[in-house]
């Protein structure tokens, strides 16, 4: 018997226990420490992942990469594992020991973000980037089911928007760290012989191979909700496709939320930083700092207030409340980035980014406490998984590239890129509308546990 299927009390002996259940919840102190070192993980997988969108001007003039190759590495070559593996990774984090699947994946990440430094070829660089992926599909789905066994229901709002704030600050915010790097690099490069992408790759990617093993050490993994008996049950799959397809009309829409925001979100987030180089003759580290002090408040604030505003909704509507907590980030997120990128000045270009990253945070942060609260202990973690798959396969598979495509088709020179990514955002809007709609429609309450 590992130390997850253990209860508490065998694994923290004499511990002081919270949330009145004797032997169900580790203390506050180890339950929260927990959630800081993946918070911690999750700030440093945001740097891993973004650093080459900050990097795609030196990195592609190094490999000879045109546009559409660098919206495979940082979209579709991220998503296709991301996504598929991610899969995979949710089912071991329900039926395996999440300590020691989610430590090979903060290894598996880091090793590939400093090997990318090594890259000779956009082949190389691509099989680099699906490890980057497939190593950080690991985190989010494990955080979600870690948290849910770390707190009574009643209190896991504010853990679970703790956390994925570092998803809203740090979507903008990794630019910030990533100049900071960039800076950092800069002068050990002449030093080491490796040019400055290469060696921002590798300060990056160090951090990570130290938090693994602080992980491993001393994070603080409970067991699952209902203990053993909930194990036969979550170890098959024909349990979870038979409830799946029992409530395929809420939860299919509702895993696919955050994903349909996605399409044109992340293609913003990705495509910014070369915006306002071409556009407006920013370095590198210049457009990362700007977009970090604008973006990081507005992503930080809407985190917490939409995890306010879905916890007023359900103290009002029980039943409902979560879900419809959606429609409000619905009605505003693609406006407000539309507006912004209407405008040739680089002021309201960000002004109307960080009102989209404001707006758009709210189904990072109440997809994860939706999943929570209306689906059972044994599949969170694959419903997270799938959750990101469609992210990954809508948003870093779809959405840059689409981008690239569309401006392309409508604009010529340095502003084909906004262009793009205007029409992919009023094309996506409407079915983000449409599928927000369906959640509230179809919503059959909360899980039994």
């Amino acid at each position: 018997m590992t130390s997850e299927t253990k209860p508490l009390s065998a694994t923290v002996p004499g511990a002081e226990l919270h949330g009145g259940e004797a032997g169900r919840w580790p203390t506050l102190g180890r339950a929260w420490y927990t959630v800081a070192l993946l918070a911690l993980l999750y700030i440093v997988s945001w740097v891993d992942r973004n650093i080459l969108a900050l990097l795609a001007q030196p990195v592609s003039q190094a490999l000879g990469l045109d546009d559409r190759q660098m919206a495979l590495l940082l979209g579709l070559g991220f998503a296709l594992l991301y996504a598929f593996g991610g899969v995979l990774l949710g089912h071991l984090l329900d039926t395996r020991n999440r300590r020691t699947v989610t430590t090979c994946g903060i290894i598996l990440w880091s090793i590939a973000t400093i090997a990318s430094a090594f890259a000779t070829s956009f082949e190389t660089m691509l099989l680099l980037r699906c490890g980057v992926a497939l190593g950080e599909a690991v985190l989010m789905p494990a955080a979600i089911s870690l948290i849910a066994d770390l707190f009574p229901r009643e209190r896991r709002g504010l853990p679970v928007a703790i956390f994925t704030s570092v998803g809203g600050v740090m979507t903008f915010g990794s630019y910030a760290a990533g100049a900071g790097a960039v800076a950092l690099a800069g002068p050990i490069s002449g030093d080491v012989g490796l040019g400055v992408w290469q060696t921002t790759l590798i300060v990056v990617g160090v951090p990570g191979l130290a938090l693994a093993l602080i992980f491993a050490l001393s994070a603080t993994v409970p067991a699952r909700a209902g203990g053993t008996s909930a194990a036969p049950r979550a170890a098959g799959l024909s349990a979870l496709f038979t409830h799946l397809a029992g409530r395929l009309r809420f939860l299919g829409p509702l895993v696919s939320l955050t994903g349909v925001n996605c399409i044109f979100s992340v293609a913003v987030a990705i495509w910014l930083p070369t915006i306002l180089i071409r556009e407006h003759g920013m370095t590198a580290s210049q457009a990362g700092y700007l977009i970090g002090l604008i973006a990081v408040p507005a992503g930080l604030l809407g985190n917490f207030f939409w995890q306010w505003w879905g916890s007023y909704l359900q103290k009002h509507d029980p039943e409902k409340g979560h879900a419809r907590a959606f429609i409000l980030p619905a009605l505003l997120s693609a406006p407000c980035f539309i507006a912004g990128l209407l405008s040739d000045s680089a002021t309201l270009q960000l002004a109307g980014f960080a009102a989209g990253l404001f707006a758009g945070t709210g189904f990072n942060v109440l997809t994860p406490i939706a999943i929570q609260f209306y689906t059972p202990a044994w599949m969170r973690a694959r419903m997270v998984s799938l959750n990101f798959l469609i992210i990954a396969l809508l948003g870093y598979g779809f959405g840059p590239l689409a981008t690239v495509e569309l401006g392309l088709y409508l604009a010529e020179g340095p502003s084909a890129l906004r262009y793009g990514l205007v029409a992919l955002t009023a094309i996506s809007w409407p079915l983000l509308i449409v599928a927000t709609i369906t959640v509230v429609r179809n919503v059959d309450g909360p899980a039994e546990t």
